[in-house]
């Protein structure tokens, strides 16, 4: 399904954690050499700045393409179509598929750019076959479409922007056949949008470790779920639902007290697991939905001028910080405030067994049956450390 080669994926993640390695002064520059070169990786993947230059040549040229096709299109009178945006995208997923397969582009610019305008098109034509721009709109079928046409890319190209335009399709398509199907859906749709955010994240939560190659795609769909679960029984989305439902302005919101309980205490609720279960994710979504959560008290209820909140939420958000990170300069509970190593630790155990069957490989005699006695390893589980 993923139109990348694994191995190379393989290898190239290998050659990640093999360079945060090299940073920490385990392995050097020959170790680093002699694996990457039994360990190849033959995708074309050039630096940030190339990235996005070939980013931005490749949408002027994909543009003027689009405009020579556009005007032979004009004069077959079919450029108002729906099929015509949808043809112009899959022409460009043509090109990337070619650019994948045969050039073997991964992160180029290129790639990212054909996928982004074969995406942006396609969906330009499902808006106009689907929305009716706003008469008889269908947008069950809109997002159900859209949502499954992302997952099949988020599949094929372990593209984080896809998977989080997945998610997003996926909870508008729920909101949307919930509030067309059930009776009641416009009251009782925010009860259904958070069963759906939060079993979505469970699936990605629990299933973060078991796909290799798509972890980047699970952790955005953690975020994406773990917001709009929040949004689900935001006070102020609620009374925008319950406005939009009775045509009238600030009308009285149902269980009012769960909501706003809801809109104060989630993002606490996020951060404290976050610390709790160490989950990065967790903890600065929560950080970050603090401030929503704010914002949204400060549209309701007054207390104090603009300027003089910022001030004060500013000096105490400053003073927390300070002394958090003076707390923590001494490792406390498994915390610190030192820079964390950005692999696990059982993949750096891994990396280091493959360096010393590199080094021993060329070297070490095979071994007779009495020439070598087990044991004295100082790692759980029987294996060898560095006392070896």
């Amino acid at each position: 399904m993923i139109a990348y080669n694994k191995t190379w994926l393989a290898n190239l993640k290998l050659r990640d954690m093999l360079n945060k390695d090299l940073s920490a002064g385990r392995i050097n520059e020959a170790e680093l050499k002699a694996i990457a070169e039994k360990y190849p990786v033959g995708f074309y993947s050039p630096g940030i700045l190339a990235r996005v230059g070939f980013f931005i040549v490749t949408c002027v040229v994909v543009f003027f393409a689009y405009g020579l096709i556009a005007l032979v299109a004009a004069s077959a009178d079919i450029f108002d179509s729906p099929g015509f945006p949808i043809f112009l995208g899959m022409i460009s997923f043509a090109g990337l598929e070619l650019m994948v397969y045969v050039k073997h582009h991964y992160r180029s610019g290129v790639d990212d750019a054909l996928l982004f305008l074969s995406t942006c098109m396609i969906l330009a034509g499902l808006f106009m076959a689907f929305s009716g721009f706003g008469d008889h709109a269908n947008y069950p079928t809109l997002f159900g479409i859209a949502f499954l046409m992302f997952m099949v890319l988020s599949l094929r190209f372990t593209d984080i922007l896809m998977a989080a335009a997945c998610c997003v399709c996926f909870f508008a398509f729920i909101f949307f056949c919930w509030t067309k199907v059930i009776p009641s859906g416009m009251s009782t749709v925010p009860f259904a949008m958070m069963v759906a955010a939060a079993d979505t994240y469970w699936l990605a939560y629990v299933n973060r470790e078991k796909f290799d190659y798509y972890q980047n795609c699970l952790i955005i769909v953690q975020i994406v779920c773990l917001l709009t679960l929040y949004a689900a029984g935001n006070y102020y989305i609620i009374q925008t639902l319950t406005d939009e439902l009775h045509g009238t302005v600030n009308a009285t919101v149902p269980l009012s007290a769960f909501f706003w309980i809801w809109t104060m205490m989630v993002p606490f609720v996020y951060a404290g697991l976050g610390i709790r279960k160490k989950d990065v994710i967790l903890l600065r979504t929560g950080l970050l939905l603090i401030a929503a959560a704010v914002i949204t008290f400060r549209t309701y209820f007054h207390v104090l001028p603009v300027d003089v909140a910022l001030t004060i939420g500013g000096a105490l958000l400053l003073g927390i910080a300070y002394a958090v990170i003076r707390y923590l300069k001494t490792p406390k509970y498994g915390f610190t405030y030192a820079e964390p190593e950005g692999e696990n630790v059982m993949d750096r155990l891994k990396i280091e067994s493959l360096i010393v069957a590199e080094s021993l490989s060329t070297h070490t005699p095979a071994p007779t049956n009495n020439s070598v006695k087990m044991g004295g390893g100082d790692f759980g589980g029987g294996g060898s450390s560095g006392d070896f």
